[in-house]
C-alpha cells in the first residue's frame, strides 16, 4: 500500500470565544450582583452583628438604634463605677454620674458604616461573621459630689473659691494660689475611662484613675452647677388636687452666669465678692392664696322638694355626694360620675319618674332636681356648661322655664367647667322643711354674675281626656289616673343676662330654645255616662252638650163625676150640671244633671328622676 501524505488540522477559534464570553458574563454577574449588594447594604438599617457600646443594634433604624442604647446604658451605667485616687485616697465615683451621648454615637457608627460604596458589600459580608463594634463616649452631669470631697481633702482649704446664699445673697469667697487639684484633667479622664468601660464587652483591668495636685491659682467655681442649685422660676401657691392642702408659692431667683464669672475673676484672691440676684415674686403667694380660697358665693339657689319620702332620700343622698366637692381651674364636674350609677346597690331607693308620659316609680327617682338646681346655680356663677340636657316636660319645680338639667344612666350628663383662676367648692343640702340649697364659693375677680332668665315664646295648655271604663259606676264622675301629671307645654328662649357688682346689665347672651311637651290629665268614665257628661268618644274630650235624660211620667186617675137631685122640684125643670172632674194628671219630673261633672280630686304624681327611655329625655 503506497504512503499517503496527511493534512494538518488547526484547533477551532470559536469555542474559545466562547469560553471568553462565558467567563465575562460571569464575571459581569458577580459585579452586577456585588454591586446590588453594595446598594442594598446602605439601606439605612444597621448590619447584623453591629454593636455600639456594647449594645446590638444590628437591623436598626437610626432611631430605632438611639431608643436601644438610651435604654441599654441606662441599665449598664448603673452596674458600672470609676476610681480614683488622690494622695492615697481612693474615691469612687458611680456610673450614674455619667450620661451618654447615643445620638452622637448613632450618627457616628452610620456614618462609618456607609462611606465607601465600593467597600460596602466587602464590609457587610465580613460583618456578617466578624462583626463590627462602634464606641460610645460619656460625660459627667457637672462636677461630681467624689471629686468635691477631693479637692476638700487634698487641697489647700485657702485655695478653694467658696460660695454662699442666704438671704437671697449669692456671696463668692475667692481662694487664693495654693496646692490643688486639675479638675478639668481629673473630669476628662474619668469621662474617658467610663467610655471604655462601656466599649468593651469584657474591659480589660483599668487601674484607679490618678487625680494631680498643682500649685495654681483658685480654681474658676462651676458656675453652671450653682446656677443649677440656686436658681428656681417664680410659682404661684395653688391647692392640691389630691390633699386640697395649699402648696407654698415659690419667689423666683436668678443671676447672669457672666457677670458672676467676670465679678468673680476680677476681684482680689482671698476678698468676697457679692452676685447681683434677681428675685420674682409670684403672682399668687401663699399668704394671698390662704386668703382668697372659697371666700365668695359665686351663686347660689334653692328649690322645693315634694314627696313622698323615697323621693326626699335620693334627693338628700344625691347631695350628699356632691357636697363638698373641689374643682380646681379648669377641671371639669360630672353629675354621673358623682351621683352614679343610678342604681338599688348604689344606695338610692324607687321613686316617681316620668315616663314615656306615665308617672313611674323607679330607681333614684328625684336625683335630676339636684342636677337642675346646680345647673340654675352655674348659671349664676357664670362656669362654662359642657354638657346639658334638657327633660320632655316642664317640671315645674325651677323658677326659671328652661333652666332644668336631666341625667340619665351614663347617657345623658350633666357637666361644668371651673373656669376661673381658683379653685371653686359646691355645697349642696336639703333641709328639715326639704327645701334643697346649692351654693358655689370661689373667689371672684371679676365682680360679674349671671342672671338666666327666659321669654316664653308659645304655651300650649294640658287637656282633660276621657276615657270609657266599665269598672266606673254609671252616673258617677270620672276618676282620673293619677299616674297622668299634668304639664302645660312651653316654648322659651333661655338668656343669659350679666350683671356686674354695680347691678349693672354688662351683656346679655343667648343660650338656646328648648320646647316643652304638654301632658294631659286622664280620667275614666262608664261608657253609658258619654252623653250625660257631653263626652265626644272619639276625641275623648268633654266638647259636646250634656244631654238630659227623659223622664217616664207617672198618671193620675180620671174622677168619676156625680148627678145631685133637687129637693123640691120647680114647676120648670132646671138642670143641674154635673161636677167637672180635674183631667189633667200631674206628673213629677226629674231633676236635669248637671253638664260638666266634678271630677273626683285625685294627689298629682311627683315627676321623677331622669330615667326616661330611648323615646324622650325625663321630668324629673
Amino acid at each position: 500500500m503506497g504512503y499517503v501524505e496527511g493534512k494538518r488540522v488547526e484547533p477551532s477559534k470559536g469555542k474559545g470565544r466562547i469560553v471568553l464570553i462565558v467567563v465575562i458574563v460571569v464575571l459581569l454577574a458577580l459585579l452586577a450582583g456585588y454591586a446590588g449588594l453594595c446598594a442594598w447594604a446602605g439601606g439605612g438599617t444597621f448590619w447584623p452583628n453591629t454593636t455600639i457600646g456594647g449594645v446590638d443594634v444590628g437591623g436598626q433604624t437610626r432611631e430605632q438604634a438611639v431608643d436601644t442604647l438610651e435604654k441599654g446604658m441606662a441599665e449598664r451605667l448603673s452596674q458600672l463605677s470609676v476610681e480614683f485616687t488622690c494622695q492615697d485616697k481612693t474615691y469612687t465615683v458611680p456610673g450614674a454620674a455619667f450620661t451618654v451621648y447615643s445620638e452622637d454615637a448613632v450618627g457616628a457608627a452610620a456614618e462609618a458604616q456607609n462611606t465607601n460604596f465600593f467597600l460596602r458589600g466587602a464590609r457587610y459580608l465580613s460583618d456578617l461573621t466578624v462583626g463590627q463594634r462602634y464606641g460610645i463616649s460619656a460625660g459627667l452631669n457637672g462636677t461630681p459630689r467624689e471629686v468635691e470631697q477631693a479637692i476638700q481633702e487634698c487641697a489647700d482649704q485657702e485655695s478653694q473659691t467658696t460660695w454662699t446664699f442666704e438671704n437671697n445673697e449669692l456671696v463668692f469667697h475667692k481662694g487664693v494660689t495654693g496646692r490643688t487639684i486639675d479638675t478639668e484633667a481629673l473630669t476628662a479622664a474619668l469621662e474617658e475611662r467610663v467610655g471604655h468601660l462601656l466599649s468593651n464587652d469584657e474591659p480589660a483591668a483599668y487601674g484607679p484613675v490618678e487625680a494631680q495636685v498643682t500649685t495654681a491659682p483658685p480654681v474658676e467655681p462651676d458656675f453652671a452647677a450653682i446656677k443649677s442649685e440656686i436658681c428656681v422660676p417664680a410659682a404661684d401657691a395653688y391647692l392640691d388636687a389630691d390633699t386640697y392642702e395649699v402648696v407654698p408659692s415659690v419667689t423666683g431667683v436668678d443671676f447672669d452666669v457672666e457677670e458672676a464669672r467676670r465679678l468673680v475673676n476680677e476681684a482680689e484672691e482671698g476678698t468676697d465678692v457679692t452676685v447681683p440676684v434677681t428675685l420674682t415674686e409670684p403672682k399668687i403667694s401663699t399668704e394671698t392664696l390662704k386668703n382668697s380660697l372659697f371666700k365668695d358665693v359665686l351663686g347660689s339657689g334653692s328649690t322645693k322638694c315634694s314627696s313622698p319620702a323615697e323621693r326626699w332620700y335620693n334627693i338628700d343622698l344625691a347631695a350628699s355626694r356632691v357636697n363638698g366637692t373641689i374643682l380646681m381651674p379648669g377641671e371639669v364636674f360630672s353629675y354621673n360620675d358623682h351621683c352614679g350609677p343610678y342604681t338599688l346597690s348604689s344606695g338610692y331607693k324607687k321613686a316617681g319618674t316620668y315616663q314615656n308620659g306615665q308617672s313611674i316609680d323607679a330607681t333614684a327617682g328625684g336625683i335630676c332636681q339636684l342636677s337642675s338646681t346646680l345647673y340654675w346655680v352655674t348659671l349664676k356663677a357664670n362656669l362654662e356648661i359642657v354638657e346639658r340636657n334638657k327633660h320632655a316636660f316642664n317640671g315645674g319645680y325651677m323658677p326659671v322655664i328652661g333652666t332644668d338639667a336631666t341625667v340619665w344612666s351614663d347617657q345623658l350628663d350633666f357637666r361644668f367647667k371651673n373656669n376661673t383662676d381658683y379653685p371653686i367648692k359646691i355645697e349642696a343640702y336639703q333641709d328639715k322643711s326639704h327645701n334643697l340649697h346649692v351654693t358655689i364659693y370661689g373667689t371672684d375677680t371679676t365682680g360679674i354674675h349671671g342672671e338666666p332668665y327666659s321669654v316664653v315664646v308659645s304655651k300650649v295648655a294640658y287637656k282633660n281626656t276621657y276615657k270609657p271604663d266599665e269598672s266606673i259606676p254609671v252616673g258617677s264622675a270620672p276618676q282620673r289616673d293619677p299616674n297622668y301629671n299634668r304639664y302645660n307645654g312651653y316654648t322659651v328662649d333661655v338668656y343669659q343676662k350679666l350683671v356686674d357688682k354695680d347691678g349693672k346689665t354688662v351683656d346679655t347672651i343667648f343660650l338656646y330654645r328648648n320646647t316643652y311637651k304638654s301632658s294631659d290629665a286622664v280620667y275614666y268614665y262608664n261608657p253609658a255616662d258619654a252623653a250625660r257628661l257631653g263626652i265626644n268618644p272619639e276625641t275623648g274630650l268633654m266638647t259636646e252638650t250634656p244631654v238630659t235624660p227623659t223622664p217616664t211620667p207617672t198618671p193620675t186617675p180620671t174622677a168619676t163625676p156625680t148627678a145631685t137631685p133637687t129637693a123640691t122640684p120647680s114647676a120648670t125643670p132646671t138642670a143641674v150640671p154635673t161636677a167637672t172632674p180635674s183631667a189633667s194628671p200631674s206628673a213629677q219630673p226629674t231633676p236635669s244633671p248637671s253638664a260638666e261633672p266634678t271630677p273626683t280630686p285625685v294627689p298629682t304624681a311627683t315627676a321623677g328622676p331622669g330615667m326616661e327611655p330611648v323615646t324622650e329625655s325625663p321630668a324629673a
